[in-house]
């Protein structure tokens, strides 16, 4: 009986444990799917609001293809969900089953106890139990009988009762998750309509673009010498602000200060203790860095890339572009100190922090809220990001290690 009553008891466990676990990874699952339409939501209202043309560009493109990407993981989370709620529904199920199997049960014990004392008292069995009594002592116990008696069936209509609450809220419950599960599977239907147009004018852009290789190739050539003009000038002030960090921890070391060359990079020995920890705390929340937009998504990644769908076009960025609403504004990732303040004709303004051994630059910036040597918090607005004449609002976001280029998508924290 024992052994029957710790069987019992682990598999009632067992149950709530593994239903547990399945509300943490379906409440988990809806988050994310949640944060992820949102997202695409916001990336679609950016990338119609930021497009005054309506031809194909290869801005559009690469901004189509992050939506595209964005999609199929959202359709295969959404996948994932319904499994997970197909799980715990067939678990609602069988909780249900077992509850009506005892409610069951249980009411046809109640049935016969009833009938039983229906019987008893429309024949005068009670009064004939007790007249047959020898003494007054032995009434007493056979009228405390029949009190437990009848306390009995009460207790067992009360209990039966429960049970059939019981019931009726977990059939509640498998019909809400049956309703869940219904809406999820019209989520996916849609989601997938969008995804198939999405792919469909993308296979439009692709088309268009095609046959002008020669115009692409144009402007991109335009474009990589204005950022070679800017990452010439962020490189040069880089070195200075490594030179004039060695020539401070020189002073503090009452050394004499070298007239030599800045290095690329700026070591441990040539930095402040105040620098060196800085550097430290950067470096610690690598890959959990805000957003140096409020809202957007990247739409050119870090790093030489041939385009996917235009053989011949290659793309080379310092940094990411990251396309963003109109009139948004760009914030400081980490506490850090404004270096430099630069301007480049066609890219706007620049602003260069330093964070020690490392370097986050903002630039496309068409206004600048900050000045030179200004102390900063992590997520102080630096400025607000420049619109150009077809009406995209990007953002270029950069990472250095002294004059080492970064990738920042593995800097800022995932979306």
């Amino acid at each position: 009986m024992k052994n029957c009553l710790k069987i019992g008891l682990i598999w009632i466990a067992a149950f709530w444990l593994v239903n547990s676990l399945h509300a943490q990874s379906r409440s988990s699952l809806e988050k994310k799917r949640k944060k992820a339409e949102s997202d695409i939501a916001a990336n679609r209202k950016i990338l119609k609001t930021t497009q005054k043309e309506k031809k194909a560009t290869l801005y559009r493109l690469n901004a189509l293809n992050q939506i595209i990407v964005q999609s199929e993981q959202l359709l295969r989370n959404l996948q994932e969900e319904v499994q997970v709620l197909d799980l715990e529904t067939q678990n609602k199920q069988k909780e249900l089953d077992r509850l009506q199997f005892a409610y069951e049960k249980e009411r046809v014990k109640l049935k016969r106890t009833i009938i039983q004392a229906y019987k008893t008292r429309k024949g005068g069995q009670e009064v004939a139990f007790l007249l047959s009594a020898k003494n007054i002592r032995q009434v007493m116990r056979r009228m405390k009988f029949l009190r437990k008696l009848s306390d009995f069936r009460r207790h067992q209509i009360a209990s039966i009762n429960a049970q059939a609450e019981k019931v009726q809220t977990t059939l509640a419950e498998l019909n809400q998750l049956r309703k869940e599960r219904y809406g999820l599977l019209g989520n996916q239907r849609l989601e997938m309509n969008r995804l198939e147009n999405d792919k469909k004018s993308k296979q439009q852009m692709v088309t268009a673009l095609t046959g002008k290789e020669a115009e692409l190739k144009k402007r991109i050539e335009k474009n990589r010498a204005k950022v070679a003009q800017l990452n010439k000038e962020i490189s040069k002030a880089i070195a200075r602000e490594i030179e004039r960090e060695r020539q401070r921890q020189a002073a503090k070391n009452s050394a004499p200060k070298s007239s030599g060359t800045a290095k690329s990079s700026p070591s441990s020995s040539t930095l402040t203790p105040e620098a060196r920890a800085l550097s430290a705390d950067f470096v610690n929340n690598k890959g959990g860095l805000p957003w140096p937009v409020e809202r957007g998504f990247i739409s050119q990644s870090f790093g030489t890339h041939q385009h996917p769908d235009l053989p011949g076009i290659t793309t080379i960025n310092n940094g990411v572009d990251i396309t963003t609403q109109s009139g948004g504004e760009a914030r400081c990732v980490f506490k850090g100190k404004v270096s430099a303040i630069l301007t480049i004709p066609g890219q706007g303004q620049a602003v260069l922090v330093n964070h020690g051994e490392y370097f986050t630059v903002y630039t496309r910036l068409s206004k600048v809220y900050v000045a030179k040597g200004q102390e900063l918090s992590s997520g102080t607005k630096l400025g607000q990001v420049m619109t150009d004449e077809e009406g995209r609002t990007i953002l270029n976001f950069q990472v250095w290690l002294g004059q080492a280029k970064q990738n920042p998508a593995s800097w800022i924290r995932g979306r």
